[in-house]
């Protein structure tokens, strides 16, 4: 068994890769602010995004450091059972949101230039103060998303070279602020592409190197046997398990991906329906791979390293002792990709909530394209140093703060769907669905009383019966949008 301070940091090798590969991608944020020309490419990429770009841009966005260090660091202390958590849900992360919604987004994208979750919500329901409650909401809950990556980097940063963990918050920090602030979501999504194939070495190669120092499959599974036998089964130690929070995790971590802004930008982004359906399922196969090998690798540190700090450096560690310091930083890289891709992407839709739904829709209305370039710039480094203080306060681990931030903006879910789908809802139907939606989740995630009513189940299942059935009686006494904006939405 290995304790905690066996192996020193390696911070020569660790330094000279990650500045390699940051050097690099602050290029490619460069060369992409080049090529940016108009506000369209700045948040969509004026719709022009092909398979290979959409696929793994998508699924390297829903993946973050959450996937590599915080859930594998949750499972380092529940044992099999808690690969429940995400590796069910991934197979179905991107289908269902294609099926159910994507169709109908790309073709309203492109025929009426929708460039952000509230430019779709704002004018279904034709109404303005949609997108000051979706502004609202996405830095109210997007805010702490980013966070939790930028703790991430913090983390491997301490691991590999002793350093404070706000080290590695600021570093990474300032990098995507640049390479967003330039290039905006062609940046980020060419970005992307690289992240995301580095994401899925990284979880090849941990998961190896997790089996080879637990001594194979065979002794890894004895070693969890005569530690706690709970490992081995479900629902795992400390009964962290049970069947009804194994089938909230499957639904929480794939229907849920609808209401998610970063996420639901990327059907825009994409330059049709052929497009969409390949990028399914290259997207599918990336994300279905990469989540059961890193969170594996989870398990099998619990057999070989024991007495860490802190459960979310499990990744880490595995990589730095049993791998050579470079190679180990060549693919600790991946884990860093996994955040900056979650980030950027969550930074360009948090800047383009505060410039155009918030300042040209309500603000400003005769603010120009140009005029909210500029003002993007500026909304991203304001948003980025805000994430930055978030990272060094920590005020949790990385996977209940994802979890939080996720289940925010996952109540967005309802509007959605009864907008594409119930001719009869209203704005002020939606605006109070989200709103009943915000109070429940955090009465069923704070109030022990209330959370009991849930009855095993996460809180995103009664908040969301509860939102829509607000959504359906609020709709049935207000009055519909007119019927042009309807035969528009509904005759796409």
């Amino acid at each position: 068994m290995n304790g905690a301070a066996v192996i020193q940091p390696s911070p020569i090798p660790f330094y000279t890769v990650l500045v390699l590969y940051l050097g690099i991608m602050a290029f490619i944020g460069w060369y992409a602010g080049r090529k940016t020309n108009n506000i369209g490419d700045f948040f969509v990429l004026s719709g022009k995004a092909g398979v290979v770009v959409s696929g793994i841009a998508y699924f390297s966005t829903q993946f973050s450091m959450g996937t590599f260090l915080g859930t594998p660091g949750t499972i380092y202390g529940v044992g099999y059972a808690g690969m429940a958590i995400s590796v069910p849900g991934a197979v179905f992360c991107m289908i269902l949101p294609a099926l159910l919604i994507g169709r109908k987004l790309i073709t309203l994208g492109h025929k009426y230039g929708f460039l952000t979750m509230a430019d779709y919500l704002t004018d279904r329901y034709h109404s303005k103060n949609m997108s000051g409650v979706l502004g609202v909401m996405m830095l109210f809950f997007l805010v702490p998303m980013m966070g939790a990556q930028i703790i991430g980097a913090g983390v491997i940063v301490h691991v590999f070279t002793g350093l404070p963990e706000w080290v590695g918050v600021v570093g990474m920090g300032i990098i995507v602020i640049l390479y967003c602030m330039t290039g905006g979501m062609k940046g980020a999504m060419m970005t992307d592409v690289i992240q995301g194939s580095l994401m899925i070495a990284t979880a090849v190669v941990t998961f190896i190197v997790s089996v080879v120092m637990g001594g194979g499959f065979s002794n890894i599974n004895h070693t969890l046997q005569s530690m706690n036998e709970a490992y081995l089964t479900f629902p795992g130690a400390n009964g962290y398990m049970p069947w009804t929070y194994y089938v909230s995790n499957i639904v929480l971590w794939s229907f849920f991906t609808m209401g998610q802004p970063h996420l639901f930008t990327k059907f825009f982004a994409m330059k049709d329906h052929k497009t969409m359906f390949k990028a399914i399922l290259l997207g599918t196969a990336g994300m279905f791979f990469s989540a059961t090998l890193i969170e594996w690798a989870g398990v099998n540190g619990i057999a070989s390293i024991q007495n860490i700090e802190k459960a979310d450096q499990i990744i880490p560690m595995i990589l730095q002792r049993g791998l050579n310091p470079f190679l180990a930083s060549i693919f600790i890289a991946g884990i860093v990709a996994a955040g900056m891709s979650t980030i950027d992407g969550i930074l360009v839709t948090t800047t383009g909530a505060v410039t155009r739904d918030i300042y040209q829709k309500i603000i400003n209305k005769d603010a120009t394209d140009e005029a909210v370039m500029k003002l993007s710039k500026v909304v991203t480094v304001i948003i980025g140093i805000i994430v930055i203080c978030f990272g060094v306060f920590q005020p949790g681990s990385i996977f209940e703060i994802n979890l939080f931030a996720f289940s925010g903006m996952a109540i967005f879910v309802v509007p959605i769907l009864f907008g594409i789908y119930w001719k009869k809802a209203t704005a002020k139907g939606a605006v109070a669905a989200v709103i009943a939606g915000i109070i429940s989740l955090l009465l069923f995630t704070l109030n022990p009383s209330v959370k009991a009513l849930a009855m095993g189940f996460h809180a995103l299942f009664p908040t969301t019966i509860i939102s829509s059935i607000v959504m359906i009686v609020v709709s049935k006494f207000t009055e519909t949008p007119p019927q042009e904006t309807i035969d528009r939405h509904f005759m796409a």
